[in-house]
């Protein structure tokens, strides 16, 4: 059986003719990732109440914390930045209780953009709430470039979980690697806590990747691989190391 890959959404109005109506939506770049990698993904919607968290898991072999909104600051014990967007309680609150039952389980975890947000909140970090006005830098976070163009490097470190996945060819990965991404994001990790451990950083020092040493796979990044995929295979790997780390945990099946 294909490894079954849960894909967090956002709430969105949409309005296509006639009243408006809420959905439940992801952008298809990570469906076809999946797919392309051999899972099959389950879009889910932002379930009230933490007692759904478990069942949700149940059906699931892997985790994808997709992109979206910023993530309220009450989470670390912050008032909202003025620059803060498209904050959902109902979303923060499922995919938080969602990251923490996962971790618990120990079941594979890829997280984008917000998912290595939300990653990190879940874990006992905190955020940068907007990284242009309280981390000033030369680099763009938030470009306005195309979605599928890199516009600036990040440096993995050598030895990671991060430098495995993404050079499984290499016999050595002792030494850093560059890679150059693609940037949408004006929050980002600030205080990463006991839990995490940081794997990749831009120029200007800003973290881009991490992941919880104590899983078996459970990593997240800041840019967005799923936009670069098609033209660069190795953006595609982190979804191949998903679905493979979730194939391995069907072995085990479902607790």
């Amino acid at each position: 059986m294909r490894p079954r890959i849960g894909i967090t959404t956002s709430t969105l109005d949409r309005n296509p003719a006639g009243p408006t109506q809420q959905a439940a939506a992801t952008n298809l770049a990570y469906i076809h990732c999946i797919v392309e990698a051999g899972g099959i993904p389950f879009l889910l919607p932002n379930i009230p109440g933490d007692d759904h968290v478990a069942e949700v898991l149940n059906t699931l072999d892997g985790v994808l914390l997709s992109g979206g909104g910023d993530i309220d600051p009450a989470y670390w014990g912050e008032a909202l930045h003025p620059e803060a967007s498209l904050v959902d309680p109902l979303r923060d609150q499922f995919e938080l209780a969602l990251t923490r039952e996962a971790l618990r389980r120990d079941l594979p975890i890829l997280g984008i953009c917000r998912g290595v947000q939300v990653i990190t909140v879940a874990t006992g970090g905190d955020l940068w709430q907007d990284v242009p006005s309280q981390y000033p830098t030369d680099i763009m976070h938030r470009q306005s470039a195309l979605r599928s163009e890199p516009t600036h490097t990040v440096t993995v470190k050598g030895g990671s979980l991060l430098a495995r996945v993404l050079q499984p060819e290499t016999v050595n990965f002792e030494a850093d690697l560059n890679v150059s991404v693609n940037s949408f994001h004006h929050q980002a990790p600030r205080n990463c806590g006991t839990l995490l451990t940081v794997m990749a950083s831009s120029p200007d020092g800003l973290t881009e990747a991490l992941c919880v040493p104590t899983a078996t796979f459970a990593l997240g990044v800041q840019w967005h691989p799923e936009e670069m995929a098609g033209s660069d295979p190795l953006h595609a790997r982190l979804f191949t190391a998903l679905v493979t780390a979730a194939a391995d945990k069907q072995i085990f099946g479902h607790t």
